[in-house]
């Protein structure tokens, strides 16, 4: 029986992984500063509107109405991605050096798949809100929860898929190099 030269670095990840998930539960706004900020810039940006920061609530976006705060950070978005790019990483690299490098390599990948995602999740829950607030009045948290699992999901797996397609890929050119 063959043990899996994988499983250290699952473990490393999975308790990178419970770590941030714990300090998440402690966190308030300015600790996630680093994932609300660049989201707040972006939106901004794409919206042409100007936001104020409150440490208690977040970023507001006046024109938007709109609240950019710790609930809507990405944080498990982030961390899912990074534990499963560091799966994949790990699944389709040989090298040792290589594998340990993945998981930082993950982390930073991850971070910037979530700026991007987050930004699209807020623009698509904007216009989908704006779109059903006269049909769904009373409903639009659900709304808004709605497309911000649908974003999330769609994306993760796109991640995923895009991913271990070019690990594979990768793996091919490297065998046959």
């Amino acid at each position: 029986m063959q043990i899996n030269k994988n499983i250290p670095y699952y473990l490393i990840a999975g308790g990178i992984f419970i770590l941030l998930k714990f300090g998440f539960t402690l966190a308030d706004n300015d600790h996630l500063i680093f994932l609300l900020k660049p989201t707040d810039t972006l939106v901004g940006l794409l919206t042409n509107s100007q936001s104020v920061y409150f440490a208690d609530c977040g970023y507001y976006h006046t024109e938007l109405n709109i609240l950019i705060n710790k609930s809507c950070s990405g944080f498990n978005f982030w961390i899912l991605s990074f534990f499963v790019f560091t799966y994949l990483a790990t699944k389709y690299i040989e090298k040792p050096l290589l594998k340990t490098l993945a998981i930082p390599t993950a982390l930073v990948g991850a971070y910037l798949l979530t700026i991007f995602v987050n930004t699209s999740r807020i623009l698509a829950s904007i216009i989908v809100q704006n779109l059903t607030k006269n049909i769904l009045t009373n409903q639009q948290h659900l709304v808004h929860e709605i497309v911000g699992i649908i974003t999330n999901l769609s994306f993760l797996v796109l991640a995923y898929f895009l991913t271990e397609k070019l690990l594979i890929h990768r793996q091919r050119h490297a065998k046959s190099a």
